[in-house]
């Protein structure tokens, strides 16, 4: 039996819109949580995907002993993210009526599922390989210092994501989240509770991570290789493959806070693509300039020592202030085509439905658009912690 959409029903069109984005809104804690609407007010209904924007990194000045100033030109940097759309749609029969099925409580939810997923899973996934720095270990401890870290650099609210996996490791070894009450009513599914101060969301697409490499005596840089999207480095005395949201640990190179000053954390190089170590390995672009906008110490260096974590399946944790990352919406999406179209807001979070009757082919068309601007705009806000399973 084909679905007939009624194209003439405002009213049921914005239910149909509202319930999706309700659907959406509920999975979607990882892009509203400790995130903050830089660019909301730039935004409107005419910017296109694949627009950019850009954040701007301050210097932090240059603060001298005695009497004498030693002023410089302000160094900034840029980070850079882009409009995304992601779309779900359905075709329809026009001559075929609905007989039993509901749209709000039988495709909305479903289709609701899908999109959100969709965008979860890439963005999440991109979040991951910007963290600055990374704690490996065994139960709590990498969780403890990675909050630790941030606790020590900034004044921000955290907000931390865990592999529901791993938090199930954890559990099975009777180390629990300190329950905190009654749970979000939006947000409240996958709470897992506080540690260290900072509240614990499950995150399904922070997918565990594989370390199976052969290492030998002594490890270390070959060549570094700096480029505009993704440096480069080449290895010696650790062979295999390498997966994507692995961390190189350089001996010397430390990661640095919000003002470009040194903190003893390591910076983590994280991979950025599955690759072989034969090869070149892609990991995010480090800026050792002496600023405030530095966030390593060093660069890399031909004969510098590196470690990697020791073999095994680790799960994942993110944790990230509430000010490191962007999340921002298009108002809406309208159609020129569209006979009917509605825009459901739940909390923020948005989804355009259009609908409209194609008159050579009589079907209808439903599709469902969730245009967004996120991503990390600052990184030395945000930390991973691996778990050895």
């Amino acid at each position: 039996m084909a679905i007939t959409v009624s194209t003439n029903n405002t009213i049921e069109t914005q239910k149909l819109a509202t319930v999706v984005a309700l659907e959406v809104a509920k999975k979607a804690g990882f892009l509203k949580l400790a995130s903050k609407d830089y660019f909301g007010s730039q935004i409107n209904g005419q910017m296109k995907a694949g627009q950019s924007f850009d954040f701007i990194l301050p210097d932090a000045g240059n603060t001298v002993d005695g009497l004498v100033a030693d002023p410089r030109d302000i160094q900034e940097r840029k980070v850079t993210l882009s409009i995304k759309n992601k779309v779900n749609s359905v075709r329809t029969n026009a001559l075929e009526g609905v007989t039993d099925l509901k749209w709000e409580k039988e495709i909305g939810p479903s289709y609701a599922a899908d999109l959100v997923n969709k965008v979860l899973k890439e963005e999440v996934g991109a979040a991951v390989k910007q963290a600055n720095t990374c704690f490996v270990g065994s139960g709590f401890v990498p969780l403890a210092k990675a909050g630790a870290y941030l606790q020590s650099i900034t004044t921000e609210d955290l907000q931390g994501f865990v592999d529901p996996m791993a938090q199930a490791v954890l559990a099975a070894n009777g180390q629990m989240f300190v329950p905190t009450g009654a749970p979000d009513a939006l947000y409240g599914k996958g709470t897992l509770g506080v540690f260290q101060g900072i509240d614990y969301k499950s995150e399904r697409w922070l997918n565990p991570l594989s370390v199976n490499l052969t290492t030998g005596a002594t490890q270390g840089i070959k060549t570094y290789a700096t480029g505009a999207s993704a440096d480069t480095i080449t290895v010696s005395g650790i062979t295999g493959a390498i997966k994507a949201g692995t961390p190189i640990f350089v001996d010397g190179a430390n990661a640095c806070d919000t003002i470009g000053m040194e903190t003893n954390a390591p910076y983590a190089f994280i991979v950025l693509e599955d690759t072989h170590t034969s090869g070149d390995i892609k990991v995010k672009p480090i800026h050792t300039a002496a600023n405030g906008t530095r966030d390593c110490t060093k660069a890399p260096a031909a004969g510098d020592s590196i470690t990697v974590p020791e073999n095994g399946k680790y799960g994942l944790a993110y944790i990230r202030a509430n000010n490191a990352y962007n999340f921002s919406q298009v108002d809406k999406l309208d159609m020129k085509f569209s006979k009917e179209a509605a825009v459901g807001d739940v909390d923020g979070l948005r989804v355009s439905l259009n609908q409209w009757t194609d008159g050579v082919s009589a079907e209808n068309f439903s599709r469902w658009d969730f245009t967004y601007l996120a991503g990390t705009i600052e990184p030395r806000l945000v930390t991973l912690a691996m778990f050895k399973n």
